[in-house]
């Protein structure tokens, strides 16, 4: 098999000269065909409305749901089209059956979308628990298994530190929850295109995920995954209009409710953010997931490089296998300040809890990691 031109991929993204993308895992930038293919959208639909043929919406949902479970495992009518992380968590938090004194096990400085959410079932009597990540895998598997007391029902975690960039042992957390009987839930905002995930291999019960990072979607797109399994245990207490069996048919009103996960896709969607995501996915698919998975690691490695040259100290270099393509620094000085005058300078990261936050893409090549070198080095 021929090697990829990545410096030919590179091209497909029109990002401008003065800008350094590397802010993937907070907003991607797509590519070209992913904006021509909205395009299109836009003019069908101008022309013709719901009637348009040009992107039927059916079609457009049965690819992403097939290529959503090529990327991520298991079937593709157990995953549905949402609009976010948080939604996904949301709708899980409120259907699991849970009871007065039952517990829930979240982890500690976990990102907002994946907190919130269960925080509201405090009001039905659940507690809420958190785990230490530790400062390894090896040190948050002891401590889940620790906190792992008889009324835990479910845990919820994140694949990929947002904060750090460590990607965590699901493998080994999902055997150690399932042989305590506790549901494995999963916020993949950070995992999804990212690092390899089979939910089916892992034993993932639930997994909600944003498709604007890693997956070069629009704001707004995000995905839910249910396994068959789980979907069956899961109460119906969040329904609208499409929740239902024949959701076309509207009187009389009924109970009827869709025996798959797509009861969560509540109404009227937004069509062309499918568009666009569907491109995107395309676009991943043609070039490989797993060779712009590779592809990630290498230019996350060249960074690191870049900042240790520069006087960084890097978090993922304690992380060993466990790292990821999130590359978290800091030095001496001031990191806000220092954020504001990269971002000047056109070089687009993140500064978080006294971090500096750098996410590559396939919209980043060896020109930009060069160009990134020369800003570092007069900063």
């Amino acid at each position: 098999m021929a090697a990829t031109d990545f410096l030919a991929l590179r091209r497909n993204f029109v990002i401008r000269d003065d800008l350094i993308w590397l802010n993937n895992c907070g907003v991607s930038v797509p590519p070209q065909n992913s904006a021509q293919a909205v395009k299109d959208y836009l003019d069908a639909f101008s022309a013709s409305g719901v009637l348009q043929t040009k992107k039927p919406h059916g079609q457009v949902k049965r690819n992403i749901q097939k290529l959503f479970a090529d990327f991520l495992g298991g079937e593709a009518h157990e995953y549905a089209l949402l609009n976010n992380t948080a939604e996904g968590m949301t709708f899980i938090a409120q259907s699991l059956p849970l009871s007065s004194g039952d517990k829930i096990l979240l982890v500690e400085r976990e990102y907002p979308s994946n907190v919130y959410p269960f925080l509201q079932l405090k009001r039905q009597g659940v507690e809420i628990g958190f785990v230490s990540p530790g400062e390894t895998n090896a040190e948050f598997i002891d401590n889940i298994r620790a906190a792992l007391t008889t009324n835990v029902r479910a845990m919820s975690l994140s694949a990929v530190d947002w904060l750090t960039g460590r990607n965590f042992d699901l493998a080994s957390i999902g055997h150690l929850l399932r042989s305590r009987g506790v549901a494995f839930l999963l916020d993949a905002a950070q995992g999804a295109g990212h690092v390899p995930i089979d939910v089916k291999a892992l034993g993932v019960d639930a997994m909600a995920f944003s498709c604007w990072k890693w997956l070069l979607g629009p704001l707004g797109s995000g995905g839910l995954y249910v396994a068959d399994s789980f979907l069956k245990q899961l109460e119906i207490h969040v329904a609208g209009t499409s929740s239902v069996k024949n959701d076309e048919v509207y009187l009389p009103h009924r109970e009827d409710y869709k025996d798959s996960v797509e009861r969560f896709m509540l109404s009227t969607a937004p069509y062309m953010n499918w568009v666009h995501l569907d491109a995107s996915l395309s676009f991943i698919d043609k070039v490989g997931l797993p060779a712009v998975q590779d592809r990630l690691l290498f230019l996350a490695d060249g960074i690191a490089d870049s900042l240790r040259k520069a006087g960084f100290t890097v978090l993922r270099d304690a992380f060993g296998s466990d790292k990821a393509a999130i590359v978290s620094a800091h030095r001496d000085g001031d990191m806000q300040q220092l954020h504001a005058a990269l971002m000047k300078s056109g070089v687009v990261c993140a500064y978080r809890e006294g971090n500096l936050r750098f996410s590559p893409h396939l919209n980043f090549a060896e020109q930009d990691l060069e160009k990134f070198g020369q800003i570092l080095s007069t900063l």
